[in-house]
């Protein structure tokens, strides 16, 4: 009989049976495998037919699928893309990059956070992570080797309507592991899956940590630009000292709908892309050649696409907030910026026996708390950006279906 290696055990983070009766995998394929619809509402994320790419999108791809774009790029991604991209995040987003040396295109964020990790970690390394989470980043981190400490997230009491009330990481426990002399921390800002836009506090404190305790950070901003309400958002790689030491994840597939064209873009210190170049040469070559060429638009040409998916995205976000606290059986915060909200289940029922009732009853997916680490347990989380049409009903029976899951 195969035996997996034991990367791929990891992989499969068995450690969570204690907590869900058997490995995430596992439980993801239940999920994967339940009954439902054909064609169920999936909530775990955006409709991009109800919201569609900008209008240059496509025609961008056919002119560059068409001659005039290279059909082999170099592994890091076309030059002149990257200069693009480059002047791009440090004008617009003040993002620090020299040039298309600090840039490298990938196969989607995914992609760009896989080949980071790979050029920064050793099996061993000690790695912090916030809990909760983006769901891939631990099994990758179990999958290269790497111990993993969460750094718990500081909660708000549920459907507090005040300003302040957002969540922000622990910083006392942030100071206590990073004395450990980490090698990495992986963070999401905002924060997948709740919604929390960190304040200039927060981010100092992780900047002023990685510069004492000598560690790289990876931050993964894919949804930098998606947030409400005029909420300043503070790049970490921005900070004093932190270009050099900071990975920068960003892309289009959310923001903009370009999920379907593959494409991320990493900005970090020319000598580290270089590794990750090295990586991706041996695993995905390259990003999609033709797609690479929408990220020349990308940030430059879609200010007034933007400005109207904010509004339409907080509505949906408010709409959905104000419904799922009139219930009895959920409540949560209303997020800062991303597509999602991450509410808690009042039931006391599992998060699996949720989702897979979901599934079936509602016809509706959403990704059960567990995927995201510790604090995730007894929330699931869902992506508002859907079909108002449609979007209101699925609501209504995705209570009606958590209040009817009995606890076990």
């Amino acid at each position: 009989m195969h035996q997996l290696p034991e990367a791929l055990k990891r992989l499969s983070m068995p450690e969570l049976t204690g907590q869900i009766g058997q490995s995430l995998r596992d439980a993801e394929r239940e999920l994967e495998n339940a009954p439902g619809p054909a064609d169920p509402l999936d909530a775990t994320y955006a409709d991009t037919h109800r919201f569609p790419p900008p209008q240059w999108a496509l025609p961008t791809f056919a002119e560059a699928a068409g001659g005039n774009g290279m059909t082999y790029t170099p592994y890091r991604g076309d030059r002149g893309v990257r200069a693009a991209v480059a002047e791009n995040v440090s004008t617009v987003l003040g993002i620090p990059a020299t040039g298309p040396a600090d840039v490298i295109l990938t196969p989607g964020t995914q992609g760009a956070l896989f080949t980071a990790l790979a050029s920064i970690l050793s099996p061993g390394d000690l790695v912090l992570l916030p809990d909760p989470d983006y769901l891939s980043t631990e099994r990758m981190l179990r999958y290269f080797g790497a111990e993993v400490r969460r750094i718990p997230m500081v909660w708000p009491h549920e459907g507090d309507a005040g300003r302040g009330a957002r969540p922000s990481l622990d910083l006392e426990e942030l100071e206590r592991a990073a004395a450990l002399k980490p090698r990495l921390m992986v963070f999401s800002h905002p924060n997948n899956p709740t919604g929390a836009v960190y304040d200039e506090a927060t981010i100092e404190a992780i900047a002023d940590a990685a510069r004492r305790h000598d560690f790289t950070v990876i931050a993964d901003e894919l949804y930098c630009r998606l947030v409400f309400e005029g909420e300043e958002f503070f790049h970490l790689a921005a900070r004093e000292g932190m270009a050099e030491r900071t990975v920068t994840l960003l892309g289009p597939s959310k923001t903009e709908s370009l999920s379907g064209y593959r494409l991320g873009v990493a900005v970090a210190p020319t000598a580290l892309v270089d590794a990750m170049e090295d990586v991706q040469s041996c695993t995905a070559l390259r990003a999609p050649s033709y797609a690479q060429h929408l990220l020349g638009r990308w940030i430059a040409d879609d200010q007034d696409f933007l400005a109207k998916r904010l509004v339409e995205y907080q509505a949906l976000r408010d709409a959905t907030v104000k419904k799922i606290n009139a219930s009895s059986v959920m409540r949560v915060n209303a997020s800062y910026g991303t597509a999602y909200l991450f509410p808690e289940v009042l039931t006391g029922a599992s998060d699996q026996a949720v989702a897979l009732a979901l599934k079936e009853h509602a016809g509706v997916v959403v990704n059960p708390g567990y995927q995201f680490g510790p604090a995730g347990s007894g929330r699931m989380r869902l992506c508002f950006a859907q079909d108002e049409t449609v979007w209101d009903a699925a609501l209504d029976r995705i209570i009606d279906v958590v209040a009817s899951v009995k606890p076990e």
